[in-house]
């Protein structure tokens, strides 16, 4: 998939009690949230522009089963990973989390990105455990699943 989209795109979470802003890239998958500070002590927000040319294989940082990777648009999610599901909300564009992935059906958006990759989240209207197409994020390509993001 090809992004055409520049995001600049900073995160917080808090840390034994202390707040921490993370910046994409900043930690790896399966770091401990412990170790966030030290990730957090480099650069505070970095740019995030795509097209990349290799696609990252870890999502920003991973916390207790959450991986947070940038969304480039605004997407519906769906009670199942189809467009023939019931739709249940939005998921804005940036930086979101997601627990997992799976492939449903082939989905085309309207940058003619395709995927039948879908990936498992809570949605920017408060509906639990929907799913969005892999064609929102911002990195990955057609027809293959998101890097660093653990199949269901």
């Amino acid at each position: 998939m090809r992004r055409t989209r520049s995001t600049f795109i900073a995160f917080g979470a808090t840390v034994a009690g202390a707040a921490v802003l993370l910046a994409p890239g900043t930690a790896q998958a399966g770091t401990p949230a412990e170790a966030a500070p030290a990730a957090a002590s480099r650069s505070l927000a970095q740019p995030h522009s795509q097209p990349q040319s290799q696609p990252q294989s870890q999502p920003q940082v991973q916390i207790q089963g959450k991986y947070y990777f940038n969304t480039w648009r605004d997407a519906y999610s769906y009670a199942s990973p189809t467009t023939a599901a019931v739709k249940k909300g939005v998921l804005y564009a940036g930086s979101n989390y997601f627990y997992c992935q799976a492939k449903g059906q082939p989905h085309q958006d309207e940058a003619n990105n395709k995927n039948d990759w879908w990936a498992r989240t809570d949605d920017d209207k408060g509906n639990k455990n929907v799913w969005v197409s892999a064609t929102a994020f911002s990195k990955g390509g057609d027809w293959e699943p998101i890097p660093g993001l653990p199949r269901c």
